[in-house]
């Protein structure tokens, strides 16, 4: 009874040696291969939780991450179809999507990356070549291609990736893209060249737009001159017309025109506002002298007594041809 407790310890270390060696874990985040003999069984464990095997060498385990991983390719230069070189890295996020395609292809994940990192490198390569400069780096957004481009490179890559390595590409893109130091001045000479070409187009087409409207600002000019012109030789006409039959009128009063000669002049005359201190004996000031001034009220009031003698003359003649035939009818009685 002494050995009891070592007897006990020795059980409970091989029982858990042999839990150790009988049992294997997986996490949520793990898949697992199980090798009978070293061969790999085709059904991966994908359930998380406390598994059952044979102890080694029987069966053996090999577990992989599940969860997304980033992988970046070393930017290089790559030529383009019109033998343009660019510098082009790219990004590439992955995951095992067949666990047992992908223990076969890699025997670890590190060579697994690098198998994947040699197909991006080629697919790269061959998708840039197909492809001009200007659909990678242009002023022109029409141009520019990019979108495509990935796009083209993803789809090659996951292919491979799938059937190869079986790998599931989640997401791709350019992550960097530049020139070489020698061909960056002469990319930037071409662009500049271009643009200056454009530039020009602009201007010459502005140029002849602008002529193009001034000639006809100048036809539409001409043609309203022309309107007015005539309008105005109307008017002119029309005018002269109207000083002739005027004219005539104050041919028939000579004094009256005179009169309205000298009321203009001196109108003219301090128009001004000026302070002007003139003769009375000579026009137009004369109108100012204290005779000429009774002499035109005179004629005034005999032209006032004139016109209201006019309807008591007619009214006395009506009356005396009314005693007249008032007296000649009772004689005739």
């Amino acid at each position: 009874m002494k050995n009891l407790p070592s007897i006990l310890s020795a059980i409970a270390l091989a029982t858990v040696f042999a839990l150790y060696m009988c049992t294997y874990q997986v996490r949520f985040t793990e898949v697992a291969i199980v090798k009978t003999f070293g061969k790999a069984n085709q059904q991966a464990v994908t359930e998380p939780g406390l598994k059952f095997k044979w102890p080694p060498p029987i069966q053996n385990v090999v577990k992989y991450d599940t969860r997304i991983r980033l992988l970046e390719d070393t930017p290089e230069e790559t030529p383009t179809r019109d033998s343009n070189n660019l510098i082009v890295s790219t990004f590439t996020a992955w995951k095992i999507a067949d666990p047992y395609q992908f223990h076969r292809a890699s025997s670890v994940e590190s060579d697994a990356e690098d198998n994947l990192r040699t197909r991006i490198r080629a697919h790269k390569k061959t998708v840039i070549g197909k492809h001009d400069f200007s659909e990678f780096v242009s002023t022109d957004p029409e141009e520019r291609k990019l979108a495509q481009i990935e796009s083209e490179m993803e789809q090659l890559i996951a292919e491979d990736a799938e059937r190869d390595f079986g790998i599931s590409i989640e997401f791709f893109g350019i992550k960097q893209l530049t020139l070489p130091q020698e061909v960056t001045q002469t990319v930037f000479d071409a662009m500049k060249k271009v643009e200056q070409n454009k530039a020009d187009n602009f201007k010459s087409q502005g140029e002849a737009e602008a002529t193009k409207i001034i000639a006809q600002a100048g036809e539409a000019a001409n043609r309203i001159m022309s309107v007015a012109r005539q309008k105005a030789d109307e008017i002119r006409a029309d005018g002269r017309a109207e000083v002739s039959r005027l004219a005539s009128r104050f041919d028939e009063a000579p004094e009256l025109r005179i009169f309205l000669d000298k009321l203009e002049a001196f109108d003219q005359l301090l128009h001004s506002r000026a302070t002007v201190v003139l003769d009375l004996n000579y026009p137009p000031v004369d109108l100012f002298k204290l005779d000429r001034v009774q002499a035109l009220t005179e004629d005034a009031d005999a032209e006032q007594q004139a016109v209201r003698r006019r309807p008591e003359a007619v009214t006395s003649e009506h009356g005396e041809g009314n005693k007249q035939v008032a007296s000649a009818a009772p004689g005739g009685d």
